[in-house]
């Protein structure tokens, strides 16, 4: 843990961006809280409701992934376009790129509209007669998180304002508040009325609210960047229309890839199964959020370094931070496949919403690729070149969707889970090329040695942790006691095989110095007060 809080305030002592530090407390500090909290809400879900209700959740979010296509990396593109005119203080053109934003938001939002209520006729056939509820009922829910998908379109826009001035903890702070009446809400509704419906309505009425008081206090805070009207000749000027085009095959190809499990599953194995999954990806999704939350925030200090003139220092710092990906990742990896079935047992308490071992294995592999891929996502953000790993996008997309199916057949889900795997090693292969070819300058074979290597790695800490964990807590009845054992061993072990793999690497010597550095710094400090 110290390792961890160490990490990061090294980060931002390299980077003295000045709202970094404030950022990172306010959103990991609220995502702390909004995690466990949601951990809460879905045991007393699962208590007063079915997991079928998982089932549709899980489905319909994803026809509205796909639906949201239609947005085409917008939000990135004028992003980017606003980061430099905020830093060249060009409140005209902030106040055009704004209003840009907003209206073809609006085109977006209608577009949105008619092809959900058109995306409608296409739920029976993927329920395929296997939805216990009614059809009005199962309707009713579909519209209703339509409208949730909606309220973004037509009312976030104004949240750039604060992303754009390094203020995130603006949003988050709101949000947070917000979300901690919600989520009491919905309890109450739980448990008191258990209607679903009731359950959506909420969250719905807690999404407008948030964003309309970040709407009025962007309003407020930024009085001279209201919105300008602009010219179709302005979003040529702009470029806007080429940097879509780039963005659009990226964009589908993301979304197809992220959005075809649920529909697989529930098509051919059914909503409930597919809302055991769902408990799975929440445990995952939130574990991953706690890390990814600290490093969201540093994506434009990020950029900042990679054109900086000091190259050599961009990449010695690249390779610091893909070692500090790799150790969340094993930590996290190997603790959710040594503890991941007790502590869902624990958490829900039926021993039915249990998927078999190897389905957890193979999540846990995926989440180890996912954060060892973070920092060179991060980077390759940065480096922009959308159509050099376009390809390896839409790859990615056709390799899960069609292996997801064929081995779903022999490995049930289990093979869904090797097919989204097999299709993110070649997200995480597209954005090494670029990373390799723009940052780097020279050939990612050693990197892909290194991380053949590092999977090797992951195999040998679960297979010592699993057997030292089971020996450890024989003859124990408590399975919390089991999980904080076995936990505690699996951490150890993860830290030890870190240590002991790359205690002589420059990566290391990097890490290991901005840690004195940062001691030193609070240590002299705290002497000072």
């Amino acid at each position: 843990m110290l390792f961890y809080y160490i990490t990061i305030y090294a980060i931002l002592f390299i980077m003295r961006i000045k709202n970094s530090l404030r950022n990172i407390i306010y959103i990991y500090g609220s995502t702390l809280l909004i995690v466990i909290l949601n951990f809460v809400v879905r045991r007393i879900f699962l208590d007063v409701l079915t997991v079928d209700y998982l089932g549709y959740d899980g489905l319909f979010t994803s026809i509205f992934s796909l639906l949201n296509l239609s947005e085409m990396g917008i939000a990135s593109i004028i992003t980017y376009h606003m980061y430099s005119e905020i830093a060249s203080d060009n409140k005209d053109q902030i106040r055009k790129l704004l209003y840009t934003y907003k209206i073809v938001y609006r085109f977006v939002g209608l577009f949105v509209l008619v092809a959900g209520i058109a995306a409608s006729f296409v739920v029976p056939f993927i329920l395929n007669d296997k939805q216990k509820d009614s059809w009005l009922f199962i309707y009713t829910i579909y519209f209703l998180q339509l409208l949730a998908t909606l309220c973004t379109y037509f009312l976030a826009y104004r949240r750039i304002l604060f992303v754009t001035h390094q203020r995130i903890y603006v949003c988050t702070t709101v949000d947070t508040a917000v979300n901690l009446f919600v989520t009491v809400a919905k309890m109450i509704v739980l448990l008191k009325l258990r209607n679903y419906i009731v359950y959506l309505i909420i969250a719905i009425v807690g999404n407008i609210i948030s964003n309309l008081i970040i709407s009025l206090r962007a309003k407020k805070e930024y009085p001279d960047l209201l919105e300008e009207k602009v010219s179709k000749q302005f979003m040529k000027e702009l470029n806007f229309f080429h940097d879509v085009k780039n963005m659009l095959a990226t964009k589908i190809a993301v979304t197809l890839y992220g959005s075809s499990d649920d529909m697989i599953v529930t098509y051919f194995l059914g909503l409930p199964i597919n809302g055991m999954v769902a408990n799975y990806k929440m445990l995952t999704g939130k574990l991953q959020e706690l890390i990814l939350s600290l490093f969201n925030s540093l994506q434009a200090s990020i950029g900042n370094m990679v054109y900086d003139n000091d190259k050599e220092k961009s990449i010695d710092f690249f390779y610091a931070l893909d070692m500090i990906g790799f150790f969340f990742g094993l930590v996290c990896a190997n603790g959710l496949i040594c503890i991941g079935q007790p502590v869902i047992l624990l958490w829900l308490k039926k021993d039915s919403l249990l998927l078999p071992f190897s389905f957890l294995v193979a999540l846990g592999i995926n989440v180890f690729i996912a954060l060892c891929n973070n920092p060179m996502n991060y980077f390759r953000n940065s480096l922009g070149h959308f159509e050099t790993d376009r390809n390896y996008m839409i790859a990615a997309a056709v390799v899960n969707i069609v292996f997801s199916i064929a081995l779903l057949i022999p490995f049930g889900i289990t093979g869904v889970i090797i097919a989204t795997i097999l299709g993110h090693l070649l997200i995480y292969a597209g954005r090494c090329k670029v990373v390799f070819k723009y940052l780097i300058e020279r050939a990612p074979g050693r990197y892909w040695i290194l991380f053949a290597l590092r999977l090797i790695i992951l195999g040998s800490a679960c297979a010592i942790s699993m057997i030292l964990g089971i020996l450890a807590s024989r003859g124990i009845d408590s399975l919390l006691i089991q999980i904080l054992i076995k936990g505690a061993i699996s951490v150890f072990i993860s830290i030890a095989f870190f240590i002991i793999s790359g205690s002589r690497t420059k990566p290391f010597k990097v890490i290991r110095l901005y840690v004195k550095k940062v001691l030193g710094m609070i240590f002299k400090k705290s002497k000072t007060n």
